[in-house]
């Protein structure tokens, strides 16, 4: 699990989320009409709150003993909960685009997608995926 930091992505391929991982898409072609810089807000599960409060719950137990230990170990849990939630927000938050496309049979879309260095221009013809609740525009 430590050396999962250690794995980078290669910034010149397109990059999708792990769910999308034998999904069928149909595929539409597209004219990019616009495509503006966005900042992606960070966002809670609740995974970085329970993950940072067990951890700090645990840490705070081994603090002292009897009832300090358990006053630490609330402490610790509340503490972790608040820095859980910081590092999660913090993680899926990022650079992002907003994308303005017209397909061939004049349906205008706008999707907002994680901005990774395509740099789409207007003119361009793009191929939108569709699938289920997700759009994504890719070369």
């Amino acid at each position: 699990m430590g050396l999962s930091g250690c794995v980078t992505e290669d910034p010149s391929l397109p990059s999708y989320p792990s769910a999308m991982r034998g999904q069928a898409m149909q595929v539409y072609e597209v004219q990019i009409l616009s495509a503006h810089r966005v900042a992606l807000r960070g966002e809670s599960s609740g995974l970085g709150v329970a993950t940072g409060a067990v951890a700090g719950g645990v840490l705070g137990s081994m603090i002292g003993q009897g009832k300090a230990s358990a006053l630490a170990a609330v402490g610790g849990a509340i503490a972790g909960g608040f820095a859980g939630n910081a590092v999660e927000r913090n993680a899926t938050s990022g650079a992002g685009l907003e994308i303005t496309v017209r397909t061939r049979s004049g349906q205008t879309w706008s999707v907002v997608q994680t901005d990774h260095g395509e740099g789409f221009y207007p003119g361009e013809w793009v191929r939108m995926m569709v699938g289920n609740d997700r759009r994504i525009i890719s070369r």
